[in-house]
């Protein structure tokens, strides 16, 4: 504890990069967890059947979005780790290949979305209102995938190579314009019409568009010599061996957060079991969590970017220390947000017009997640910072999914059908986090994860 605090060369070093890598993170997430809860205010003004509808579409969403970054987290070691070797053209390849495999897998959600919504909602919900506003709102939001998908690809790229301002200012920008947006479309303000859910989709599709614009227009034409501007030539460039690579640690991530996210979406479909008012109640407890946590997972963000550099370097053991650095810095950053999370328990109650019927309920949950908050971003922090850093990718997805569907799913399903509370259903799904820190522990100080991955590649 005494070293992470002396202000020795080491140290300075640290926090600087540590500052210049996670501030435009936080601020990037901030914005877009803000939007997150705004929707979620504006849309509770319109009753409990609008929010469940929003949180429906918003597994799918979160599901889509899991698989998504299964794909660049993949991207993200090589591209880490490529640049502390100071490889261009393979970070652009890299870059080229992810962008392809982005886009196929946003396919595979834009379509069913945009023809068969109803066999989507039917699992989370069989209520008529939710179901028609469900549609409704699928019929606009499923067209941003493939945009969110390419600016994905950019985003994450440019935070591996030491750039987040990128991501962070065309956010921003984006994400301003869709609360702007959102304020006039849901609830029909600065003269325009009052379009409820559907106004909400349509403000998040323009906010992407514009997001995407701004991110094209950077890489190809302010910056044409750009680090991560790919062309066809920079595709076809990869070989056979290096795909066989970039496969065999990226595959275990794509598997990883695709399952992990299924298996999240599977908690709502449990909470579905307790009614419409239970999944409102996880709409807004979820939403909030995410904001309250979303500081301690940009860190580990951070760090998987700066350990990856220090290992593509083959700095092995000055990657260890960053990482001992990174544990505790992590650990407290998730106990001060959870202390936050509960002490605006009362305030939040207020901003999202919170029922009687319901307040009991999310009470528990807001004291559930904070409490265990920490611990949540702790794990985080040891799968995202530590193991992927160095290509352990095959141990996070056993630790990940073995935790998720061997332990916290049995429980909270076995639960649901006994006609638990939702609050009870919520504290289940957190036996997760317990299992996954008495088996990631161990791994992390075994430091078999830390290695050069790139060091033989050409």
């Amino acid at each position: 504890m005494q070293g992470l605090f002396k202000l020795d060369k080491e140290n300075k070093n640290f926090y600087r990069l540590l500052i210049s890598l996670c501030i435009p993170m936080i601020v990037q997430n901030l914005i877009s967890s803000s939007v997150n809860v705004i929707d979620t205010v504006m849309i509770s003004s319109l009753g409990e059947s609008s929010v469940a509808s929003i949180g429906v579409a918003n597994q799918f969403f979160f599901l889509f979005n899991m698989t998504l970054y299964g794909i660049t987290g993949g991207a993200g070691i090589f591209i880490s780790q490529f640049f502390g070797k100071k490889d261009i053209n393979n970070i652009r390849s890299v870059t080229g290949l992810s962008a392809i495999l982005a886009f196929l897998v946003s396919c595979l959600f834009f379509i069913p979305a945009l023809i068969a919504p109803k066999l989507i909602i039917n699992i989370f919900s069989h209520d008529s209102e939710v179901v028609k506003l469900c549609i409704e709102y699928f019929s606009i939001i499923s067209f941003s995938y493939p945009i969110i998908a390419i600016s994905t690809v950019f985003s994450m790229g440019a935070r591996s190579v030491r750039n987040p301002k990128l991501g962070m200012i065309c956010s921003t920008i984006a994400l301003g314009t869709n609360i702007v947006l959102n304020y006039g479309l849901i609830l029909g303000n600065f003269g325009l019409p009052a379009l409820g859910v559907k106004g909400a989709a349509l403000a998040t599709v323009i906010a992407r568009i514009i997001e995407l614009v701004l991110i094209i227009s950077y890489v190809y034409f302010m910056k044409k010599d750009y680090i991560l501007r790919f062309n066809l030539k920079d595709v076809k460039r990869i070989k056979t061996e290096f795909l066989k690579t970039f496969a065999s640690k990226s595959l275990p991530i794509f598997l990883n957060d695709s399952l992990w996210a299924f298996g999240t979406v599977l908690y709502s479909v449990a909470y579905s079991q307790a009614g419409t008012s239970a999944i409102a109640a996880s709409q807004i407890a979820t939403s909030t969590g995410n904001f309250f946590i979303m500081t301690s997972v940009c860190v580990a963000n951070g760090a998987a970017i700066m350990l990856g550099n220090e290992l593509g370097a083959d700095q092995i053991e000055k990657a260890i220390r960053y990482s001992k650095k990174f544990s505790i810095l992590v650990s407290l950053t998730g106990l001060l947000f959870g202390i936050l999370l509960i002490a605006n328990i009362p305030l939040l109650l207020k901003v999202f017009n919170v029922s009687k019927e319901l307040s009991p309920d999310i009470i528990k949950i807001f004291i559930i997640m904070g409490l265990l908050m920490a611990l949540k971003a702790f794990n985080t922090f040891i799968v995202i910072g530590v193991l992927r850093s160095g290509g352990d990718t095959k141990y996070s997805l056993f630790l990940e999914l073995g935790c998720m569907w061997l332990v916290s799913l049995p429980l909270t399903f076995l639960a649901a059908f006994k006609g638990a509370p939702i609050f009870m259903l919520v504290l289940l799904t957190y036996t997760e986090e317990i299992a996954k820190f008495i088996f990631g522990v161990p791994r992390a100080l075994s430091k078999k994860w830390a290695t050069n991955l790139v060091k033989e590649m050409i």
